[in-house]
């Protein structure tokens, strides 16, 4: 099950993500993010990884509509704190160059 927790007083803010972000989750991750995202101002982000247990290549690319709408509003998005198994997902699919820290971790 997909949770996500906002810490809005860090700098960047921080979206903690944990449980799976699969394609049975997708759907409530969406949502869940899209109701963080649009309430606020835009502004810089962290989506820390460290709680998800499973990712597939549906909550990869959600992640990259996350980024796309960052991009549109000319803010930040950065990921932090991936396991181990997400940046093999994240090489497999050769996303080195949009998110070259989580793949160099």
């Amino acid at each position: 099950m997909f949770q996500l927790t906002a810490d809005l007083d860090s700098q960047p803010a921080c979206l903690h993500m944990s449980g799976a972000l699969t394609i049975y989750e997708v759907r409530d991750a969406h949502a869940a993010l899209l109701d963080v995202l649009l309430r606020q101002p835009p502004r810089d982000w962290q989506l820390d990884l460290a709680g998800l247990e499973e990712v597939d290549s549906a909550g990869v690319q959600l992640l990259l509509a996350v980024q796309r709408h960052q991009q549109r509003a000319n803010v930040g998005l950065s990921l932090c704190n991936p396991a181990e198994s997400v940046i093999e997902l994240f090489q497999l699919l050769r996303l080195q160059s949009l998110y070259p820290a989580v793949v160099a971790s």
